[in-house]
């Protein structure tokens, strides 16, 4: 009977998630701390493009595809570096924690009602 509820639930959380998330206050605070919004998070995501440029003409790579592909991956490795900053600093909990959170009080409440 267990294993029936939790199908149910299951299927019923795949088409009504994004609705049920979206409700959650620290949801969608998170969701938007990801959003630039200050003069410091442009800033932050300014570096990589900044440590591109300077790679791209300090780097002493003779082919111009090699140097051009190796800046590529200079500037996606800082861009995650700096978004790792940003949600350090920000202090906010990862976004699975929270939908693990809503997810389990759901399955409470459905539990207990029946219905989402």
């Amino acid at each position: 009977m267990e294993d029936r509820s939790r199908e149910r639930f299951e299927a019923l959380w795949r088409e009504q998630s994004y609705r049920l998330l979206r409700e959650d206050e620290e949801y969608r605070q998170l969701s938007d701390s990801y959003k630039m919004t200050t003069g410091a998070d442009f800033l932050l995501f300014g570096i990589p493009l900044l440590v591109g440029v300077v790679f791209m003409d300090m780097a002493p790579i003779e082919h111009e595809l090699l140097r051009w592909l190796a800046c590529a991956a200079v500037v996606v490795a800082v861009f995650v570096l700096c978004v790792w900053i940003k949600s350090v600093t920000a202090g906010a909990k990862s976004s699975a924690e929270v939908e693990k959170r809503i997810k389990d009080k759901c399955y409470e409440r459905f539990r207990e009602t029946g219905r989402l």
